[in-house]
């Protein structure tokens, strides 16, 4: 069985010799949390979460307006969306 961990260690580009290897399950707020439940806080935050944590309750109501619209458009100028 192919699991999270051997597709990542297989298809994407490792950013040092020895990766941390925590498997996220979830994020919420400023909290990561691995597949056994343990709780860590987020202090690396990738982008999109810098500022307000992850799943804010009004980005996740922004999405979920957006997709009701339209997922993509052409992004080169050529349409208003």
């Amino acid at each position: 069985m192919i699991t999270s961990r051997n597709l990542f260690l297989q298809y994407l580009g490792q950013t040092s010799q020895s990766p941390l290897m925590l498997e996220i399950v979830r994020a919420d707020g400023l909290y990561m949390y691995q597949v056994n439940e343990k709780k860590i806080m987020d202090l690396i935050s990738g982008i999109g979460v810098s500022t307000i944590g992850h799943r804010h309750p009004k980005v996740i109501q922004a999405i979920k307006d957006q997709i009701d619209k339209h997922l993509h458009l052409m992004v080169y100028g050529e349409f208003v969306s």
